[in-house]
Formats: C-alpha cells, sequence, structure tokens
C-alpha cells in the first residue's frame, strides 16, 4: 500500500508538473542570443528598414548590432532601388494629396511611403536625392527614419534652383549644388552663377558658371546620375535652341564640363539619362513611342558613345506619354534595364527584352514615375541632431503621415 501510495502520489504530482508551463530561468541561455554575430549580421543586413528597428527591441546584442555605424552602412548599400511612384485617387476629388508608393522592381511589390507634411507642398517636389536623403522645400530629410532638417542655419537657397544633392568624399560632408543670379558681390548677374552650399551651415561659395541661360533659368530633365564621381545634368536652356546638352560636375574637385550626347539623338527625341553597370548610359526614345535604344559611354574623356542594344516596349491600344515633362514617358529603373510604362490607369512593369513582367492598376489616369529612387537608410547624420533653438521648441511638433498600402 505504501509503495503503491507513494507511486501514485508521485504519478499525480508528475503530471501536475506537466500541465503547469514551466518558467524560464534568467540564467538560463536564448537560443536567438547565442547566434554568432556573424551570422547574426548577415541575416539583419538583408531586412528592410522597418524589419530591422523591430529587430532591434528583441534584446541589448540585437540593439547594439543593429544600432553599430557599420552595420547601418552595410545594411544600406545592400538596400535594393525602390522606384517612387506618384498617383492620385481620381474617384475622390476633395483627395488633393498624392499618393505615394515604393515600389521594389525585384519583388514586384509596394511599401508604404512617409507622407511628407503639407508645408513641404503637396506634389512631393524633392529636388534631390543623395544615400537616401531627399531635399524637399528648404529642408532635407529622411523618409525613412522620419528625420528632417533645414538646409542651413541661415537662409537657405531657393528650393527651384536646387540642383542636386551629393556626398563629398574627402570630407564626408553632404553638400547642395544651386543656381544663383547674384554674384558673390552682391551684384545681380545675367549669368547663372552655381555655388555649393554644405547641409547645415550658413556659408555657400561660388564654384563657377558654367552655363548661360535665361532668366527663368536651365531646365534640367530627370536627376542626376552620378559615375565615377562625376553628377551627369541632363539640360536644355528654356527660351533657346532645344538641343540636348549634358553638363558633369565633379562631386571632389567641384568643376564642371561639357560633355556631348550620343550622336543618334535629335532635338525632338526623349533623352534619359541613367547608370549601367558602373557607365553613364541613355535612353532615347523616337515620337512614335514604340521602344528605346541604349546608348553607354565608353570613352568619358572623349564623349564616345556606342549602341548597347534596343528595347520594343508592348503594343497597346490608346498607350500616351507626355514627353515635355519627361515624368510620362518609358522609364528604365534598374540597371539590370528594368522598365517602368504610365499608361491609362495603369503602371507596366517590363524586362529589358520589352516582355510583361506585371501590370499595375492606379486609381490615377496616369501615375508618374518620379526622377528620384529611394535607397532606404538608417544611418545616423548630425544635421538631424543639432539641438534646437528656444523658437523651435516652442514650435508644434510637425504632423507625420503614413501611407498604408
Amino acid at each position: 500500500m505504501v509503495l503503491r501510495s507513494r507511486r501514485r502520489v508521485a504519478t499525480e504530482e508528475d503530471a501536475r508538473r506537466a500541465t503547469v508551463p514551466r518558467r524560464r530561468s534568467r540564467a538560463e541561455p536564448d537560443q536567438l542570443a547565442a547566434l554568432a554575430e556573424e551570422i547574426l549580421h548577415d541575416i539583419l543586413v538583408r531586412l528592410p528598414a522597418n524589419s530591422v528597428l523591430r529587430c532591434r527591441a528583441v534584446c541589448r546584442s540585437w540593439r547594439r548590432l543593429a544600432s553599430d555605424p557599420a552595420f547601418l552602412l552595410d545594411h544600406h548599400r545592400r538596400q535594393p532601388e525602390l522606384a517612387l511612384i506618384r498617383s492620385y485617387r481620381a474617384s475622390d476629388a476633395s483627395d488633393a494629396l498624392p499618393r505615394l508608393e515604393a515600389l521594389n522592381i525585384r519583388g514586384a511589390e509596394f511599401r508604404p511611403f512617409f507622407g511628407f507634411p503639407g508645408q513641404f507642398g503637396s506634389h512631393f517636389p524633392a529636388r534631390a536625392s543623395c544615400d537616401g536623403l531627399f531635399v524637399v522645400g528648404q529642408c532635407i530629410c529622411n523618409p525613412t527614419t522620419r528625420q528632417w532638417a533645414p538646409l542651413a542655419t541661415g537662409p537657405s537657397p531657393h528650393a527651384g534652383t536646387v540642383v542636386a544633392l551629393y556626398r563629398h568624399h574627402p570630407s564626408g560632408e553632404y553638400r547642395v549644388l544651386y543656381w544663383t543670379r547674384w554674384n558673390p558681390d552682391g551684384n545681380w548677374s545675367s549669368r547663372h552663377a552655381y555655388c555649393v552650399l554644405t547641409v547645415g551651415t550658413d556659408q555657400p561659395r561660388s564654384v563657377g558658371y558654367p552655363v548661360h541661360g535665361g532668366r527663368r533659368g536651365i531646365h534640367i530633365f530627370g536627376a542626376p546620375v552620378l559615375v565615377n564621381g562625376s553628377l551627369h545634368l541632363h539640360w536644355r536652356e528654356r527660351p533657346g535652341v532645344p538641343h540636348h546638352r549634358i553638363l558633369a560636375f565633379h562631386t571632389v574637385a567641384e568643376t564642371f564640363r561639357h560633355m556631348s550626347p550620343p550622336a543618334a539623338v535629335e532635338p525632338r527625341h526623349a533623352m534619359y539619362l541613367l547608370e549601367m553597370g558602373g557607365k553613364l548610359a541613355a535612353s532615347i526614345n523616337k515620337d512614335d513611342m514604340t521602344g528605346l535604344t541604349i546608348f553607354v559611354l565608353q570613352d568619358q574623356e572623349h564623349d564616345v558613345w556606342t549602341y548597347h542594344y534596343q528595347i520594343k516596349l508592348p503594343v497597346m491600344d490608346n498607350m500616351h506619354f507626355q514627353q515635355e515633362q519627361g515624368n510620362w514617358w518609358p522609364k528604365i529603373v534598374s540597371d539590370e534595364g528594368d522598365l517602368l510604362v504610365s499608361c491609362y490607369g495603369h503602371l507596366l512593369q517590363c524586362d529589358k527584352k520589352g516582355n510583361l513582367v506585371a501590370n499595375f492598376k492606379f486609381h490615377d489616369d496616369m501615375p508618374v514615375v518620379l526622377p528620384h529612387r529611394l535607397k532606404e537608410s538608417l544611418i545616423q547624420h548630425k544635421f538631424f541632431q543639432k539641438k534646437k533653438t528656444p523658437e523651435e521648441e516652442e514650435e508644434k511638433s510637425i504632423p507625420v503621415v503614413i501611407l498604408e498600402i
């Protein structure tokens, strides 16, 4: 009886222990935290920025790794370039704000995109971009971290005069290239003086007079293309002969050089500069808008362009494009030659051979492929961390709008 009772009691105790959840001791090692740092780094560095931010809350070791400057730089370099799409909801006329979406070409998926507050403008007036940073109005913004700061501590350049944002590698500074009609001595000039301003300072300096331009300046098409340390600007004179021109700005020496476009391009053609395989390329399409011809700059010193390949677009009824603005023609949006085409409520994704890969439906007649690309960045910058003045502290925080896809 005793043995049986003890056996029975022991059996009942085992059953109770089996039904009660066992608490993990704090001293017990965490299997996730025990992962080798190299393995964890290799996993986290491939995640989107919002997933990395969530992983920081797992434990202290994950937070330390995901906040390390070397990790943030490696993470930014591995991020895909996302095409930015602007559209309007045609069904709701009262909705004046555009819908901004970031398209991952590789996954054929849209990601939520940060909506800039109304004071920055309702049309996402991004004037320049670099390393995940955007110049919007007279501010510099990071849509991934939702940080913003004034371009200058003093008067900022007018938004309409900003040409490019670039990183000056010898100093590590981010600088803005813009034009002005005022000479350094304060006198009005008929020529456009180009100036450079380091973000977060108030001391711009002139870097030359590369173009004459008209009263309203020059018309720059698309975003500047950075290749081999130089920003390449595709421009035309507003009141002059509509020939395609290319102006190269060296981001280290901060000097200008005029370049010739491919000989095959004519004034009536639509031309778009891009980077392909580390070289400057130009896509050219004629009036019929049925195909693109790609030329690559082989000899930068002598401006020698060579034919690369041609893309035949899918034939569709009622396909229209707006050539003058440069927003509604077919655009190559990746180094591999992926193509986005706006067409009556649809955004078509094609490969370099013109094959249709995806067809995205929009509530807008013409979704616009913006010239700038987003490459998510969690890198911290000093100009976002400066202390605010008492006047700025009294201002209300700027509202943030997240556009859910």
